[in-house]
């Protein structure tokens, strides 16, 4: 514990959590590499300021400072006074703060944001399942068959779907409650969302959204592909989490791809700006602001973040019927087909999927026109196996 404290009364440390730049970032960063022990204490330390900071951002750091230590020294006087052994003293020490952590509402930040993180442990999209669903709080669900649909919330009492059939939603006004749109593969679908933003879902998607956005922010939770039309609101940012990243913005259009078979998780600005970050609590603390066309890719492996410029076309246009692309591997332009149409394309040569192409395909057109056409931009032959069977040789 005599560690900890030193973290609470270094102003290099405090500052770090408050107030962090690259410099600080980079120090402690290095700091943790050689002092791989002290991890645990840095991190409650970091917790503890970062808790109390959020409770009342009035206090001046030098008041901050002696609200940490008083805490921490009630919890040492406490310990003193109890006759345990060693490995008992050092437990208690750290469930005794755990204990301050909770009453303060730390279990926020690890669980952030938890109604959704929750849910999508369970989620397994059934791509058996050929229609789209609209699967709301209360159990109530629409199956919507058609390719492409189009559903828009009316006020707080209704959702009409494709314009024509209306569902009438009795409010719950003791509880928030998380409705889902299930797109599977071969279907995409787009929602207008109780605060006027569009999100355009591609195929293999799914999109968590509470039943109304209140609160400080308006959080929802993507699995898959979407392309979102954000309603500006300065007083309530607009969060889009997926199982790793969260963006966060007040108004702007932008793309995320974060489908889990992926190795990364891809976000495009169209226009306005974004905020990416990790989801959860982490000790290093990366934030990301991303400019107009700017793509930011989080590599699940290394854990890392690549901002760099991009044509924004190549990545966004899918979901206004086509695909345009640009010096592309053959084999991502496949992964993409395969999903809109629900189909499986093989290889005859797997060295094929490195091939460069660029080019522009219709996606509304039948998917034995938009592969023939793919076929001769790669030059290669195109043979159909079966119904949902392709390959290219």
């Amino acid at each position: 514990m005599d560690k900890f404290l030193e973290y609470i009364e270094d102003k290099k440390f405090v500052k770090w959590v408050l107030n962090p730049d690259y410099e600080l970032e980079t120090y402690w960063e290095n700091y943790l590499n050689k002092n791989p022990s002290e991890k645990k204490e840095i991190e409650l330390a970091r917790m503890l300021i970062f808790q109390i900071k959020s409770k009342d951002d009035s206090n001046s750091e030098a008041e901050q400072i002696k609200i940490f230590k008083g805490i921490v020294e009630k919890l040492e006087k406490r310990n003193k006074r109890l006759t345990i052994n060693k490995v008992g003293l050092i437990l208690l020490k750290y469930a005794s703060v755990a204990i301050i952590f909770f009453s303060l509402g730390i279990a926020y930040i690890y669980e952030k944001p938890s109604q959704f993180l929750e849910m999508s442990k369970q989620i397994a999209l059934d791509n058996h399942n050929s229609n789209s669903q609209l699967i709301l709080g209360n159990g109530k669900k629409m199956i919507i068959s058609k390719k492409k649909s189009e559903i828009e919330y009316k006020g707080n009492s209704s959702i009409v779907i494709n314009k024509q059939d209306t569902v009438q939603v009795v409010p719950n006004n003791h509880k928030i409650e998380i409705n889902q749109l299930i797109v599977p593969y071969g279907k995409n679908s787009s929602i207008k969302l109780p605060d006027g933003t569009i999100a355009y879902l591609n195929a293999g998607s799914r999109l968590m959204y509470p039943s109304s956005f209140e609160g400080k922010k308006r959080e929802v939770f993507l699995y898959g592909e979407g392309y979102f039309e954000v309603t500006h609101n300065a007083k309530m940012p607009f969060v889009v989490n997926t199982k790793v990243i969260e963006i966060e913005v007040l108004g702007t259009k932008f793309n995320i791809s974060a489908y889990p078979s992926d190795k990364t998780i891809e976000t495009v600005l169209v226009e306005g700006s974004v905020k990416i970050k990790r989801n959860g609590f982490h000790i290093i603390k990366n934030e990301y602001v991303l400019k107009p066309n700017q793509q930011a890719t989080y590599y699940y492996e290394s854990e890392k973040t690549e901002i760099k410029q991009v044509n924004v076309m190549n990545y966004v246009t899918w979901h206004e019927g086509y695909l345009n692309f640009e010096s592309t591997d053959l084999s991502r332009i496949i992964k993409k087909l395969e999903r809109y149409y629900n189909i499986k394309i093989h290889l005859n040569d797997p060295m094929m999927g490195v091939r460069i192409i660029s080019g522009k395909l219709e996606l509304n057109e039948q998917v034995d026109n938009v592969l023939l056409v793919l076929s001769k931009t790669a030059s290669a032959e195109l043979i159909k196996l079966n119904q949902t069977t392709y390959e290219l040789k």
